[in-house]
Parts: structure tokens; C-alpha cells; sequence
């Protein structure tokens, strides 16, 4: 499968849009990752803690490599011993030390519910297919995804320099992304681990009906405070707070609920599986799902059409909408 074009190739400064893709897995360790990583691209290792590694200096750029929780890569798991004045990294047991033997007991056990995650650098929207070649060497690596074990909500996200920033572009995302919501869960075949877990709630409705009504007009600072009204936190399938951070970081400090946030100029898309033990999955399935959304996105009139005929349909439907509203955007799409 071929990694679609985007409707818009060039941000606001003339230089090719770039992508950049988290891929969460487990079965896989972060040693023989990094291994992988250096094997296909290059580069040199630096090693953070057991927990987190780089590959630096490759040819598409620098890879992060860890596991995904942040009592292990930032050792929270210290802090109570370090509150008696236990330093376990200087206790020996054998021919090892105390906090090696717990981070080892803690890795097989927290393992088996939270992923390693290879956070790929941003890499030019034409250059797509050159991230294939990991997801092919996770597979062949026997790299376990979202449905190998019932409770792996794993994901794959994919981070999307945005074209400009100006807010009618942000809303205008937004907008395509609702509409297309539930045709996204539908045809990424979304895992009902992640639909369970509170990491892609969906965006309220109440949200919603505000968004896509047409006399919603608001200037930057009154719609990061709408965002953050009804989006409280960042488990959201679409979520805009690195891009909102780049733009207004003193509004943001504000919200102290949403936790850290890396300020980036991505739109931050959080809702496909991790499919990496499936044969026939591939990274470009799932970029071309969101490249609807940049087609949408730049088609101003049908998001006005379709925007109407969404919150006409919702007030209508009792039961099924999102099935009748998947139908009617395969009629659009095709």
C-alpha cells in the first residue's frame, strides 16, 4: 500500500510538511530496539537510563526508544526508598545491585500492561515509505500490538506538522476530524481495548455541536479556552495541546489538569491501533485514513455541508448514528 499525498505539501514557511510516528508494542525489549533501529537507519546510541534510550544521528534523524511509564524511565520507583536514606543502587545482591534486581522485577511484570514505544523523528511527508522498514522489522521481530493480549490499549500515533497556524486552519482540522470521527473508528477497526480506555475519549458532543455550528468564529485565545473547558485533559483521539502550546504557552500554564506538554506545531493523532503483529498491517493504512481528513479540511464548502447535515442528523437519531452517519460519508468519500 502507498502512502497518499497530502493535499497541502508545504507549511507557512516554504518547506516540506514532516511526520513523525510513535508506534507502541510489547515483546520486544528496549535493547534489541535500539538494535533494530540502528540496523535500519544508522546512528549512534545514548542511553538516558535502562528505561530510555536515543539512536542520535541517523539518516532521517533521532530516535527515542523507551518504555512507556514514567515511574521506570524517570525511576520514580526510588523515591521510597530514598525517603529512608536507601540508595538501592548502591546495595549488592550477587553480582548485582538492589535497583537492578527491581527494575528487572518491576519490567516483567509492568511489561505485560504497558508498551516500549520508538518515538520516529519528524521525517518529510514524501518520505513516508522509509518508515515502512520499521514496522516490517517490528513484525519480523515477533513485536506484539493492540490485539495480542485483551488488555493492550496500544496505539500508533502519528504527529502532523501542520500546515500554518492560523486559527481558521485549526478549526477547520478540527471540524474534518469530527465529521469523520466515527468513519475513522469504523475503517481503522479501532480495538475495543482502546475504545474502553481513557486514552482516546471521544470529544463531547456538547464540544462537538459548538465546533461545527457555522457562527462559530472565535479568535485563538477564546478557542484554547473552549478546548480546554470541554477537553480537560489530553485523551482525546485529536489532540491540539502541543500545537496550542506552540502558540499560547502562557495561556496554557494556566491548566495545570493537562499535565506536561511538549510544544510542537503537530496535530497530534492519537486513535489508530498498533497493529505491528498483524501481517498485513502497514503504517501507510493508517496515515491514509488521517489524509482524508487534510482532504476535508481543505474543502471549506463541504465541511459547511456536511457540518449542517451532521448536527441535523444527530438531533434526529435516537439510535445509530454513528452507523447512519458512516454511511452517509462513504457516499461522500467515494
Amino acid at each position: 500500500m502507498h502512502f497518499k499525498k497530502l493535499p497541502v505539501l508545504y507549511n507557512e514557511r516554504g518547506e516540506l510538511r514532516t511526520v513523525g510516528f510513535e508506534l507502541e508494542y510489547a515483546n520486544l525489549g528496549i535493547a534489541e530496539s535500539v538494535q533494530l533501529v540502528q540496523e535500519l537507519y544508522g546512528g549512534t546510541v545514548q542511553k538516558e537510563n535502562r528505561f530510555k534510550q536515543q539512536v542520535v544521528g541517523t539518516r532521517l534523524g533521532d530516535f527515542t526508544i523507551e518504555f512507556d511509564l514514567t515511574l521506570l524511565t524517570e525511576k520514580r520507583y526510588k523515591k521510597p526508598f530514598e525517603s529512608f536514606d536507601i540508595h538501592i543502587e548502591k546495595y549488592k545482591l550477587g553480582n548485582h545491585t538492589l535497583e537492578e534486581e527491581l527494575e528487572d522485577a518491576l519490567e516483567s511484570v509492568i511489561g505485560k500492561l504497558f508498551p516500549y514505544e520508538i518515538a520516529c523523528p519528524p521525517v518529510a511527508c514524501t518520505r513516508l515509505d522509509e518508515l515502512e522498514k520499521l514496522r516490517e522489522a517490528l513484525y519480523q521481530h515477533h513485536a506484539e500490538g493492540t490485539k495480542s493480549f485483551l488488555t493492550n490499549a496500544f496505539g500508533t500515533h502519528i504527529n502532523i506538522g501542520t500546515p500554518d497556524t492560523h486559527i481558521t486552519t485549526i478549526l477547520a482540522y478540527l471540524r474534518a476530524f469530527l465529521l469523520l470521527y466515527p468513519w475513522l473508528l469504523e475503517v481503522g477497526h479501532t480495538d475495543l481495548a482502546r475504545r474502553v480506555s481513557p486514552f482516546i475519549d471521544p470529544f463531547p458532543e456538547e464540544y462537538e455541536t459548538l465546533v461545527l455550528q457555522q457562527n462559530y468564529n472565535p479568535d485563538l485565545d477564546s478557542f484554547i479556552e473552549d478546548y480546554h473547558r470541554y477537553n480537560p485533559n489530553r485523551n482525546r483521539p485529536l489532540d491540539l495541546y502541543p500545537l496550542l502550546a506552540c502558540l499560547r504557552k502562557e495561556l496554557l500554564a494556566q491548566y495545570p489538569d493537562i499535565g506536561k506538554v511538549k510544544a510542537r506545531k503537530t496535530f497530534h493523532y492519537r486513535l489508530p491501533n498498533s497493529s505491528v503483529s498483524q501481517p498485513n498491517w502497514s503504517l501507510a493504512e493508517e496515515w491514509n485514513n488521517w489524509v482524508a481528513v487534510e482532504e476535508l479540511a481543505n474543502d471549506k464548502a463541504k465541511i459547511a455541508q456536511l457540518s449542517t447535515e451532521y448536527l441535523t442528523l444527530k438531533e434526529e437519531t435516537l439510535i445509530g448514528f454513528d452507523s447512519k452517519w458512516t454511511k452517509r460519508t462513504k457516499q461522500w468519500l467515494t
